[in-house]
């Protein structure tokens, strides 16, 4: 009785950290966030109108015709509010997939 009442414990810890990992990171990272991002030939450029985070950055994966893996490449750290993030690939890549990060400084 007491191993099985661990077991069933030990699985409903398990359940909550699994739906923390998959719910919260992108609940809580993007919940307050006013962005609009774009691509053009060679880069992923992003603006953050508002955002709960001091500073965010764009990152590109980069791919080369030819190639098996990927490049990511990054923007610089912006401020909110004031311009815009672009991170850029080679001219002899093209941009596959593009997203942004934040943080507080």
């Amino acid at each position: 009785m007491k191993s099985v009442r661990r077991m069933l414990q030990m699985v409903a810890a398990g359940g909550a950290l699994a739906a923390g990992m998959t719910v919260l990171p992108a609940t809580a990272a993007h919940a307050a966030n006013n962005c609009d991002a774009i691509y053009t030939t060679f880069t992923y450029e992003v603006f953050c109108y508002s955002s709960n985070y001091d500073e965010f950055r764009a990152q590109v994966r980069c791919y080369r015709i030819g190639r098996d893996s990927y490049t990511t490449r990054y923007g610089d750290w912006t401020r909110v509010g004031t311009k815009r993030s672009v991170a850029k690939c080679t001219t002899s890549e093209e941009p596959a997939s593009g997203s942004y990060t934040f943080r507080n400084v």
